[in-house]
C-alpha cells in the first residue's frame, strides 16, 4: 500500500470521527430546524385552509373599488395609518392592509378584509402557532444567539452532505441500485447503517440546497456575496425633469387602474404608500398570473403625477443568476421546483431526524459493544484457563489467539465471547487487537482465530490497515500455523462483502497456513452465522455442549421416517431421517442449506436425573414466559450434577438450567421431496453415551415424534443457476449436502454432474446407492465414483482418485466449472484441497473460491 493510499485511509477516518462527533451534537439542532422546516412548508396553504371567512371570503357581487375599500378601513381603523394595500385577482381571496410600523419597529400590522364590504376581518386562527415555528426554524426563540447556532449548524450540514457522499462513495459507483436501493431484509446496526446512508442520499441534493439557501438568513457577508454574484436588473432612472412641487393627493383609484392598463395580467398585487412627499414614484409589487414561484415579483414604478411608467421590473427579463439571486425563499422551500419541489422539500425536512435518532443510535450501539467488549476483557482475564471436566483428552492445551479488527466494536465484543467460550472448555487464550500484530508473529506454529470486520468498499477497519499494508507484502511461509476466520460484512456491498475477511483468508491459505475451519461470514447480525462460528468453537475447545450464545427460534417438525443404512458396518451407524414440519410454510429450504436441531435428552435419563435431584417433573414452572412441566424444561436443558442442584425449587431450577446447544446438519432433500430429510451418523463420547443431537435424531426421539428445528440459510453451498459442470466430492454423511445438490441440478434439467464419493465399505455403506446408480442410468448424473477405503489395502480415499483422474478433471471442469465438497474437515477436505491445488494451482484454485466455483460444507 503507498504512502498515499495510507494518507488517503487516515484522511478517510479523521473525516468519519468528524461527521459522528458533529452528528451527535449539531445534529440535535438539526433535527429541530429540519422538523420546523417541514411543518412550515405548507404554511400559506394550511392557513388559508383553516381561515374560511378570514382569509377566504364569499364572493357576492362587484367588490368595493380600492379608494372605497382603504376609506372603509379607516372609517374602523383611525388610530392606524395606512402602508400598503394588496388585491387578489380571485374572487374568493380577502384583501390584505398594512399599517405603517409603531414604535420603531420593523413591520406594522397587516390585517385581511372583505373586498366587498370593506369590514376588518378576525386574525387567523393558528397564525401565533406558525410564528413560534418560524423563530424555531430560524433562531431557536434565542435571538442572536440562536441565530449563530442555527447558522453554524447549517455550516455543519454543508459537511454532513460532502463527507457521508465521500465516505460512502462505492467502488461500483455507477450502479443506481448501490446508490440508492434500501434493503428491508437489513436488521440491526446493519440496517441503521444502510437507512442513514441511503437515505441521506436521497435527500443529500435537497439538503445541500436548504443549506447554502438557510445561510442567507444567518449571515450578512454570505448574504452580499450572494447578491454580488447574483448581480441586480437595472432600474430604469426618472427623467431629469423640473421641480413640480410639492405631489398631487394620492389618487388610489386612478393608481390601480394606471397600474392595470400597464401592466400584464397578474394574480396578486400590492400597492405600497410612498414614504415621503418629494414625488417618489408610487410602487406596485405583482405577481404574474402564473408566476414561476410565490417569490417571481415583478416590480411597476408609476409618475406620481401622471401615472407614466417610471420602472419597471421583471423577474422573467432577469438572467438566470438574477433570477437565483431573487429566489432565495423560493430555493429554500424548493418551491422554485415546482409543488413538487415544496413536497421534496418538506419530506427531506421531516426526514431531518432520521439522521440524528440513527446516528445516536449507532454511536450508543457502539458504545455499548465497546463497554461488553471490555466487561468480556475483564471477565476473560480474571478466568482460570482450567480444564473442565468435559474436555476431551486429545483437545490441543496450547495457547489460542484471538485477534479482532473491528470498527464499531461488534468484532472485538465477537473476540472476547469467544474467548469466554474456549476459556469455559479449559483452553488457555490470549486475546490481541489484529492491528498490534505483525504477519511475521503468526510464523511460530500455533492456532489463531480472526475475528474481522470489513470497512467500507472491502477495506480493513482504521485500526487494522497497518496489517493489511503489512500482509499484502509479506511472502513469509505460514505452513505452521491453523487458523479460522469469522468475517463481519454487508451484502449491500456486493462484490465487497466481507471484502476484508476473504482477503485475509486468502492471504493466509496462500502462505500455506491450515485452516482449523471454512471461513465463517456473517451479514450483519445473522444470528445463524454465529451460532455456527460457535459451532466450530465448542469443536475445537472439545465441549460441544457450551451453551448458544443466542437461542434459535425453533419450529416443531416430526418425525416421519428413520432407516439404517449401514446396518453391520465397521463405522458407526448411519441412519437416513425425514421429518415433516406443523407449520407448512417451513417447507422453505434451498439445496445447501442446514438443519440446525434443538437436540433432548432420553426420557430414562430426564427420569433418573430429576429422582436423584428430588425434583418432580410433573410440577409446572415458568420458563421463557411460558407455563410448563419441569420435565420439559429439563429434558432440553444441559444438566449439572444433580446434587449440585438439590434443595432448589422447581423454578428456581427452571430459571438456572441452560438450554442445550444446537446441532447442525446438511439437508439431503428439496421441499419438493416432501419431507426434509438428513443424514446422521451416531456419535459417542468417551464414556460411551451417545452424542446429544445424533442420540436424540437416531435413538431417543420416538417416530412420530416432535422435533425442534429451524433451517439455516447457506448461501456459500448453493448450487450454480447455470448448467456450468459441477463435480461433487465427498465422504461419510457429507452426501447429504451433496445430494440436494444434485437434486437441485438434475430438477433444473442440468446433467453435467459428477460425483466422487468414499465410504468404508461397499458391502454395508453404499448410502443412496440406488438411487445414484439410476441418475447415472438416466444420464442425470454423467460420472459415478464411489471409493471404499477397507476393501483393499492399502486403503485408498476419495483424494487417491480425484489425483488419478488429473487429465479428466481438468478436461471436465474446463473454464467454467464448479467444485463442491462435502464432509469431514479432519483427514478428507485437506486432503481434497491439497490434490486440486496440484492438479489447478494454488493460485487457480483461490481464483475458483473467490469467484464462487470452489465450494465446501465441511464439519
Amino acid at each position: 500500500m503507498s504512502s498515499s493510499t495510507l494518507s488517503n485511509l487516515t484522511f478517510r477516518n479523521a473525516i468519519f470521527q468528524v461527521h459522528w462527533l458533529l452528528g451527535i451534537t449539531a445534529g440535535v439542532v438539526l433535527a429541530l430546524v429540519g422538523f420546523t422546516g417541514g411543518m412550515l412548508s405548507f404554511e400559506d396553504e394550511l392557513l388559508k385552509a383553516l381561515n374560511p371567512g378570514v382569509m377566504t371570503v364569499e364572493p357576492r357581487g362587484a367588490a368595493l373599488s380600492p379608494e372605497a375599500l382603504v376609506e372603509r378601513v379607516r372609517t374602523q381603523r383611525p388610530e392606524d395609518a395606512i402602508a400598503s394595500l394588496q388585491l387578489s385577482n380571485e374572487p374568493d381571496d380577502s384583501a390584505v392592509v398594512g399599517f405603517a410600523a409603531k414604535d420603531g419597529g420593523r413591520r406594522g400590522k397587516r390585517v385581511h378584509v372583505d373586498p366587498y364590504d370593506g369590514h376588518v376581518l378576525a386574525e387567523p386562527r393558528y397564525k401565533e402557532f406558525f410564528s413560534v415555528t418560524m423563530r424555531l426554524h430560524r433562531w431557536l426563540v434565542a435571538d442572536d444567539v440562536g441565530k449563530q447556532i442555527v447558522g453554524a449548524s447549517t455550516v455543519i450540514l454543508v459537511f454532513f452532505c460532502l463527507s457521508g457522499l465521500y465516505l460512502r462513495w462505492p467502488r461500483r459507483w455507477g450502479s443506481l441500485r448501490t446508490w440508492l436501493g434500501l434493503d428491508w431484509r437489513q436488521k440491526g446496526r446493519n440496517f441503521l447503517w444502510h437507512l442513514h446512508s441511503v437515505v441521506g442520499t436521497w435527500v443529500l441534493v435537497a439538503y445541500l440546497v436548504m443549506a447554502l439557501t438557510g445561510l442567507w438568513w444567518s449571515y450578512g457577508w454570505y448574504r452580499d456575496a450572494v447578491n454580488d454574484w447574483a448581480g441586480k436588473q437595472e432600474r430604469a432612472q426618472p427623467r431629469e425633469t423640473t421641480d413640480r412641487g410639492t405631489p398631487p393627493p394620492l389618487d388610489i383609484d386612478s393608481a390601480w387602474q394606471a397600474f392595470n392598463d400597464r401592466a400584464p395580467a397578474w394574480s396578486t398585487a400590492t400597492l405600497g404608500w410612498p414614504k415621503d412627499e418629494d414625488g417618489e414614484p408610487l410602487s406596485f409589487r405583482y405577481l404574474d398570473a402564473d408566476p414561476a414561484h410565490e417569490r417571481a415579483r415583478n416590480e411597476l414604478q408609476l409618475d406620481r403625477w401622471n401615472f407614466d411608467v417610471v420602472a419597471h421590473q421583471r423577474y422573467d427579463d432577469g438572467t438566470w443568476r438574477q433570477k437565483i439571486g431573487a429566489s432565495m425563499f423560493a430555493l429554500h422551500r424548493g418551491s422554485f421546483f415546482g409543488t413538487g419541489g415544496v413536497v421534496v422539500f418538506m419530506l427531506a425536512s421531516l426526514l431531518m431526524p432520521l439522521f440524528t435518532i440513527s446516528g445516536w443510535m449507532l454511536y450508543l450501539d457502539r458504545r455499548r459493544k465497546q463497554r461488553a467488549a471490555r466487561a468480556l476483557a475483564r471477565s476473560v482475564d480474571a478466568g482460570a484457563p482450567t480444564a473442565t471436566g468435559n474436555t476431551t483428552a486429545d483437545v490441543d492445551t496450547d495457547e489460542i489467539l484471538i485477534t479482532h479488527a473491528s470498527q464499531t466494536g461488534t468484532a472485538e465484543r465477537l473476540a472476547w465471547l469467544t474467548a469466554a467460550a474456549l476459556q469455559e472448555a479449559g483452553c488457555a487464550v490470549e486475546v490481541q487487537p489484529l492491528g498490534k500484530l505483525a504477519p511475521a508473529a503468526l510464523i511460530d506454529g500455533r492456532r489463531v482465530l480472526f475475528v474481522v470486520s470489513t470497512f467500507g468498499e472491502g477495506e480493513a477497519p482504521d485500526a487494522a490497515r497497518a496489517f493489511a499494508r503489512k500482509m499484502r507484502g509479506d511472502a513469509s511461509s505460514l505452513s505452521g500455523l491453523r487458523y479460522g476466520v469469522l468475517a463481519l460484512g454487508d451484502r449491500e456491498y456486493g462484490d465487497s462483502y466481507c471484502g476484508f475477511g476473504r482477503a485475509l483468508d486468502q492471504w493466509l491459505h496462500h502462505a500455506g497456513a491450515r485452516p482449523l475451519f471454512d471461513r465463517i461470514e456473517v451479514d450483519g447480525d445473522d444470528t445463524g452465522a454465529l451460532r455456527h462460528w460457535q459451532h466450530h468453537i465448542g469443536q475445537l475447545g472439545g465441549r460441544p455442549d457450551l451453551p448458544d450464545w443466542s437461542a434459535p427460534q425453533y419450529g416443531q417438525w416430526r418425525l416421519v421416517e428413520r432407516t439404517l443404512l449401514n446396518a453391520g458396518s465397521p463405522g458407526g451407524p448411519a441412519f437416513h431421517l425425514a421429518l415433516v414440519p406443523e407449520a407448512a410454510a417451513d417447507m422453505d429450504w434451498q439445496a445447501g442449506d442446514i438443519a440446525e436441531i434443538g437436540p433432548r435428552h432420553a426420557a430414562t435419563t430426564v427420569t433418573a436425573w430429576l429422582a436423584d435431584g428430588h425434583f418432580d417433573g410433573d410440577v409446572r414452572v415458568q420458563c421463557d414466559g411460558r407455563d410448563e412441566a419441569l420435565a420439559d424444561v429439563v429434558v432440553r436443558s444441559q444438566l449439572p450434577e444433580a446434587a449440585s442442584v438439590r434443595g432448589h425449587t422447581p423454578q428456581q431450577l427452571a430459571e438456572v438450567l441452560k438450554p442445550l446447544p444446537h446441532r447442525e446438519y446438511s439437508i439431503a432433500s428439496l421441499p419438493d421431496d416432501g419431507s426434509l430429510q438428513l443424514l446422521v451418523r451416531q456419535m459417542r463420547t468417551p464414556d460411551g453415551r451417545l452424542g446429544s443431537g445424533s442420540g436424540w435424531l437416531t435413538d431417543h426421539v420416538a417416530p412420530d415424534g416432535t422435533v425442534d428445528l429451524r433451517i439455516r440459510s447457506n448461501p456459500s453451498f448453493h448450487p450454480p443457476a447455470d448448467d456450468r459442470p459441477v463435480l461433487l466430492v465427498g465422504n461419510g454423511t457429507g452426501l447429504a449436502g451433496l445430494r440436494a445438490v444434485l437434486k437441485a441440478r438434475t430438477r433444473a434439467g442440468q446433467h453435467r454432474n459428477w460425483l466422487v464419493f468414499g465410504e468404508r465399505s461397499a458391502a454395508h455403506d453404499g448410502f443412496h446407492r440406488d438411487e445414484l446408480e439410476r441418475l447415472q442410468a438416466a444420464g442425470q448424473l454423467q460420472r459415478l465414483d464411489l471409493v471404499y477405503s477397507r476393501d483393499q489395502a492399502p486403503r485408498r480415499y476419495v483424494q487417491h482418485l480425484l489425483a488419478e483422474a488429473a487429465d479428466d478433471l481438468r478436461g471436465w471442469l474446463g473454464d467454467n466449472g464448479a467444485i463442491y465438497v462435502c464432509g469431514s474437515l479432519e483427514g478428507m477436505a485437506p486432503a481434497v484441497d491439497a490434490v486440486l491445488a496440484d492438479i489447478f494451482g494454488v493460485e487457480a484454485l483461490e481464483a475458483m473460491a473467490a469467484d464462487g466455483r470452489y465450494r465446501r460444507d465441511v464439519y
